[in-house]
């Protein structure tokens, strides 16, 4: 299964996001190592919607360290981690399974 993340308010060229089962479940461990406060029960199955507030957002990044524990791919650590903080500013995170 693949995830399409997109911030509540983008413009239709920034501020999505796809990632691979594989990469969601990856991030979700590192996340949880952090003591990251995901909310990762709430994400959709196949053909729903999932909306994650910006207050939820903020959260979770307040929590993030910037090098990942466990991670291998440290890109796209940095890459979750900024893209979070552009949902943080754009009214957060609209998730489709």
């Amino acid at each position: 299964m693949s995830y399409r993340f997109y911030w509540r308010r983008n413009d239709g060229v920034s501020g999505h996001v796809w990632l691979s089962g594989g990469d969601m479940d990856a991030l979700a461990g590192e996340m949880t190592l952090q003591g990251m406060p995901w909310p990762g029960e709430r994400l959709p199955g196949p053909g729903a919607d999932a909306v994650i507030e910006a207050d939820e957002v903020e959260r979770v990044i307040a929590a993030a360290r910037e090098t990942p524990l466990a991670l291998a791919d440290g890109q796209l650590w940095i890459d979750w981690l900024v893209f979070l903080e552009g949902a943080a500013r754009s009214g957060g995170l609209l998730v489709r399974g």
